[in-house]
């Protein structure tokens, strides 16, 4: 896989090494010392963080990664947080993308709150992505009719989508057998919530020829037990191929998934306006346990 490389340093300089193509690698390397007015000391440990956000267009689907690692002290493990140091972020470039928009945020949160930014004054920073052609199912998940994009009102609070073996490991001197599952976690984020108010997504399963082999709607269930108000949903999303001793039941092999996510609440559907997308692996990498 060929990664690119984009570099910020102090003094609000940036590099790129490597065109940012489509179905490859991005490592994003960020100098502390260019944005970190929020990281602060209390009772002798330090608190903060820098994430980077990356909204890829023309899909809207942004990804998130911390910049920064904790420096813990050692005398006595684990050890209390005295510092942070950079680290690079690694993500991958979806196969749909014609260019990245990054930005980043700098905070901390002790008895008071402290945010701060690097936007290139509101702006952002934009860079193209070449590479393959770009990748679009021909039935891709629809914008429903009159829903409002309102990601003040709902949006993905975490994601992890994922394909497994879920056959149970068999006894030494047994016979081993397979049952690949794509399977979905998350957990939504909404502004407010009422009696009768629902959560729900929308979402097709595709083929590696991009062609539409499931579709279905979940609803999810209220998880805002807590500060927050969340719905959530845990679990098999689609049932791919099985294999026991003696029988073989074969099922298209998944290979991406798009969702869209909605709330509707006060007779009223929102959105957060964004068509989510995760790839799979092989069926064949999962079997091997190399994903």
């Amino acid at each position: 896989m060929t990664t690119a490389l984009l570099e910020f340093f102090p003094a609000w300089q940036q590099r790129q090494l490597n065109a940012i193509e489509r179905g490859q690698g991005l490592r994003i390397v960020y100098d502390t010392a260019r944005l970190s007015p929020c990281f602060t000391k209390w009772r002798g440990a330090e608190f903060g963080d820098i994430i980077a956000y990356i909204r890829f267009h023309p899909r809207g689907e942004i990804v998130q990664g911390s910049l920064v690692e904790a420096v813990r002290n050692q005398e006595n493990p684990p050890g209390q947080v005295i510092a942070h140091r950079a680290v690079p972020l690694e993500i991958s470039v979806p196969d749909d993308a014609a260019q990245a928009e990054l930005w980043f945020h700098n905070f901390s949160q002790t008895t008071t709150r402290c945010d701060a930014w690097d936007s290139r004054f509101g702006e952002n920073y934009w860079f193209d992505v070449a590479g393959l052609p770009q990748r679009t199912p021909a039935q891709p998940v629809v914008y429903r009719e009159g829903a409002q994009s309102r990601p003040d009102v709902v949006s993905v609070l975490s994601i992890q989508i994922s394909k497994v073996n879920a056959f149970p490991k068999p006894a030494v001197g047994s016979p081993s057998g397979s049952d690949i599952q794509t399977r979905m976690d998350l957990a939504a984020w909404v502004s407010h919530t009422a009696y009768g108010a629902n959560a729900w997504i929308d979402f097709h399963i595709f083929d590696d020829n991009d062609a539409l082999i499931h579709s279905e709607t979940r609803t999810l269930e209220y998880a805002g037990f807590g500060s927050t108000s969340q719905y959530a949903f845990a679990g098999k999303i689609y049932q791919g191929s099985t294999a026991t001793p003696g029988s073989v039941s074969p099922q298209p092999e998944a290979r991406k998934v798009q969702f869209r996510l909605y709330y509707e609440i006060d007779y009223q559907v929102f959105t957060d306006g964004i068509l989510h997308q995760a790839e799979l692996a092989t069926d064949s990498l999962i079997l091997s346990g190399q994903q």
